[in-house]
């Protein structure tokens, strides 16, 4: 077996996909005890429905991130992945970028709104969460191929997670300066864009009735062809 056999071996090994996942592991497991802390910290002192909606989010959100550390620990090998440093700079930009909003200025937001915001994040995080599920060991932060899922919330688009994720986005983005807030989410989304074309592309090319299913179903949103 030739050096380079060797490599390509180590790269589709359990060992290097678990290395390959270990800064998600680590940094989801920290989020899930930030989570645990916070509310934690806020149960005793909460009285309104606003505080209660603030805790059902980060509950939501924790339930998010203890599935993708559960699922990177135990998913697939992956049976390809896209050539090239361009897709996985495009996935890191496209999975992370929304978070500079959390660099602006947070805005205090009365009753009503803070309510609105914690249940549009809730509500994202929840949608995120069941899709995980649906996506079981399928799951993957850079492109590529470990087994293509089409039942479930995959029924109706091509990219049900990254969907639901920009909805808890918006709603994080409402506790922030805008419009830069806004725009940031915005710039985050239009980056998911090329990132879902490099995801598709070695689906197809590994799983050929992928793209029977990809040209049927919308990308994004139900019922529109995007």
């Amino acid at each position: 077996m030739s050096e380079g056999d060797k490599q390509g071996g180590l790269r589709y090994s359990r060992a290097w996909d678990l290395a390959a996942g270990l800064p998600l592991i680590l940094l989801c497991a920290f989020g899930v005890a930030g989570f645990a802390i916070q509310i934690h910290r806020q149960w005793p002192a909460a009285m309104t429905l606003p505080d209660y909606a603030v805790m059902a989010s980060e509950a939501s959100g924790g339930l998010f991130l203890a599935l993708q550390l559960v699922l990177t620990c135990v998913r697939r090998l992956p049976r390809a992945k896209s050539p090239g440093l361009m897709p996985r700079l495009l996935a890191l930009a496209g999975a992370n970028s929304s978070y500079l909003v959390l660099l602006l200025p947070k805005v205090r937001l009365d009753g009503g709104a803070a309510s609105l915001s914690a249940l549009v994040i809730a509500l994202g995080a929840l949608g995120s969460a069941v899709v995980l599920v649906w996506l079981g060991r399928s799951f993957a932060i850079f492109p590529q191929a470990r087994m293509p899922v089409t039942k479930g919330p995959y029924r109706l688009v091509r990219h049900p997670l990254y969907l639901c994720e920009q909805i808890s986005l918006f709603g994080v983005s409402m506790q922030y300066a805008q419009p830069w807030a806004l725009l940031i989410v915005l710039l985050g989304f239009a980056l998911q864009f090329p990132r879902m074309r490099y995801e598709e592309e070695i689906l197809g090319l590994t799983f050929p009735l992928y793209r029977d299913y990809a040209k049927r179903t919308p990308m994004i949103l139900p019922r529109i062809g995007w």
